[in-house]
């Protein structure tokens, strides 16, 4: 029937009814087929996004951890340079800790008793500064005390004249003082002040600061220098511990 043409009418019909829907679902097929398609393709820019990212990351901490070996190769350098023209005998040692407490300045680093570290020996800086004092010593680390802790004392002198003595004070980690200068003699602000060679461990000449102020009061046989160290302590991450002491 259908070749005679008898059903042809009906299938005319059935095809007027069915053709929007047919061409409905084949729009949502290809709307289908490009959602997924677009799917995978986000799906694999957004990995190739998260994989840049990563990398980008990545050579963050890499750029960051070789600027930190550069400047460790850098002040280790330096610290041994001044050791060899100096003439003073020590070891470089890096910091490897530090007392949270704000008022109480010390430090761990990592050489001990068999580097030649003894209790008292000094810390200095590569320009010869000194910064602090062994306080306590094991195999291999021991503790300083830097010279703004309350507890530092340094037999110190003024470079001026008369060489006034000493002693140079730590403040609450702060700032530094010198009391016990003779009230005669005259220290004013600029004045650099150094170890006094007085004892037994520290060798004369180490820079410790220079005079900020002078403090004076009346009736007084004494009067007090406020110091300024010439560096930023906080700063420290290495240093060198002299190991030499002077002989009796």
């Amino acid at each position: 029937m259908h070749y005679v043409g008898i059903l042809r009418p009906i299938e005319n019909i059935v095809v007027r009814i069915f053709s929007p829907i047919q061409h409905r679902i084949y729009g949502v097929g290809i709307k289908i087929n490009s959602f997924y398609t677009n799917y995978f393709v986000n799906k694999d820019l957004v990995q190739s996004y998260q994989d840049l990212e990563q990398q980008i990351t990545d050579l963050k901490v890499e750029n960051s951890q070789l600027k930190i070996k550069i400047s460790d190769s850098v002040e280790l350098s330096a610290l041994q340079d001044y050791l060899a023209s100096s003439g003073l005998e020590g070891v470089t040692a890096k910091i490897i800790g530090k007392n949270p407490e704000p008022s109480h300045q010390s430090i761990i680093l990592n050489r001990g008793s068999s580097s030649g570290v003894t209790v008292d020996s000094p810390l200095i800086t590569a320009n010869g500064i000194m910064v602090g004092k062994v306080s306590n010593v094991k195999r291999n680390s021991s503790e300083a005390i830097l010279v703004n802790d309350s507890d530092s004392r340094i037999a110190a002198l003024v470079q001026n004249e008369t060489n006034s003595k000493g002693i140079v004070i730590g403040e609450h980690g702060l700032s530094l003082k010198m009391e016990l200068l003779p009230q005669e003699d005259e220290v004013k602000a600029g004045d650099v002040i150094i170890t006094s060679g007085l004892e037994q461990t520290i060798p004369q000449g180490l820079v410790i600061g220079e005079v900020n102020q002078v403090i004076t009061e009346p009736n007084s046989l004494f009067k007090t220098a406020r110091v300024k160290s010439l560096i930023k302590i906080d700063n420290l991450t290495q240093v060198i511990i002299l190991t030499s002491q002077i002989d009796d």
